[in-house]
């Protein structure tokens, strides 16, 4: 009985495919970060478009805006403003976070396919070796029918 096949890297193997899981969750977690503070920034950019548009309605109507509606208007897209400078920041950080993420994963990844690979040479190799052995010991086996029959057949003349 032919005992199996028994890779003896396998427990980096199992490692790297746990440090390649972890990996792909934590570039996960990156994405969704950035796409939150993707849509943040998205949704700071249609406040202000919809604040303009709305004092530009108002004031096309041939109404005269107030110098304290229109400061305080100024006011508010200012901050939007400010807001939209510090979001676009935020989003160039999670985005460059993301990256590296993305990087890593593929660091770990190729490591975790050179064990994989040798393992599938190591592999291969086996079920080479395992079929010579097995055809050796068949061509034995018959040699030895063979023989025995010559045998047999000699003492009956």
């Amino acid at each position: 009985m032919a005992k199996s096949f028994r890779f003896p890297l396998q427990k980096v193997l199992d490692v790297r495919q746990i440090a390649e899981d972890r990996q792909a969750v934590a570039l996960k977690k990156s994405q969704i970060s950035f796409n939150k503070d993707m849509e943040r920034l998205e949704d700071l950019g249609q406040i202000k478009d919809t604040h303009l548009k709305t004092n530009v309605t108002n004031s096309g109507d041939n109404e005269s805006i107030s110098l304290n509606n229109l400061k305080v208007s100024i006011d508010y897209i200012s901050q939007l403003n400010d807001k939209i400078t510090d979001q676009i920041q935020i989003v160039e950080k999670s985005n460059k976070k993301m990256e590296a993420e993305r990087e890593v994963l593929i660091n770990v990844s190729k490591e975790k396919k050179i064990v994989e690979k040798l393992r599938e040479r190591q592999f291969i190799d086996y079920k080479s070796n395992y079929c010579k052995k097995e055809s050796k010991e068949e061509s034995e086996i018959a040699l030895q029918v063979i023989l025995k029959n010559k045998n047999h057949g000699n003492e009956q003349c």
